[in-house]
């Protein structure tokens, strides 16, 4: 439970003392630790499950990604399974006083790629390798260089997407 102040407010709803609060969706136990971020975002993280990821320094400095998943078994009817660990990408969060500034639109646009990249396999145009580096593409696109693209390599290591690779 989240400890509050008596008629404290939490996300614009406010707690007495003693009436019951919502929980944290932060496990406060770390599923491992000593890791790489290479060694997280390829082989732990699950970019189908988590929508966000935070990496917090030694100083606290923290830095927001979202998870862009490159899975297509939800847009297309011929892909069954896509891996849901190592297959997507981290794009930075960027803010403006204290609030996410052009996070939805992106989440917005990379969906509507995914859709016409799984209608695309689906009419033979792309195979699941080629769609894979359209997404990354197109995401790269986008993003430019208003925020830090990261993208697993799938040998444990990390590649900054630009507009110059796939």
């Amino acid at each position: 439970m989240i400890s509050c102040k008596p008629d404290a407010s939490l996300n614009g709803e406010s707690f007495r003392a003693g009436e019951d609060r919502p929980s944290s969706v932060v496990e406060s136990k770390p599923r491992a630790t000593g890791l790489t971020l290479d060694e997280i975002v390829a082989n732990h993280l699950d970019y189908l499950h988590h929508e966000a990821f935070f990496v917090v320094s030694t100083t606290f400095k923290m830095t927001a990604y979202r998870t862009p998943w490159f899975g297509l078994q939800y847009d297309s009817e011929t892909v069954a399974q896509g891996e849901t660990v190592g297959n997507g990408a981290l794009a930075t969060v960027r803010w403006y006083d204290r609030e996410p500034v052009g996070d939805g639109h992106l989440q917005g646009q990379f969906a509507a790629f995914k859709d016409v990249v799984g209608d695309m396999i689906d009419k033979g145009v792309f195979t699941p390798s080629t769609a894979r580096q359209y997404l990354k593409r197109k995401l790269a696109e986008r993003v430019r260089d208003r925020q830090e693209l990261l993208i697993p390599t799938g040998e444990s290591h990390l590649e900054k997407a630009s507009l110059n690779r796939s």
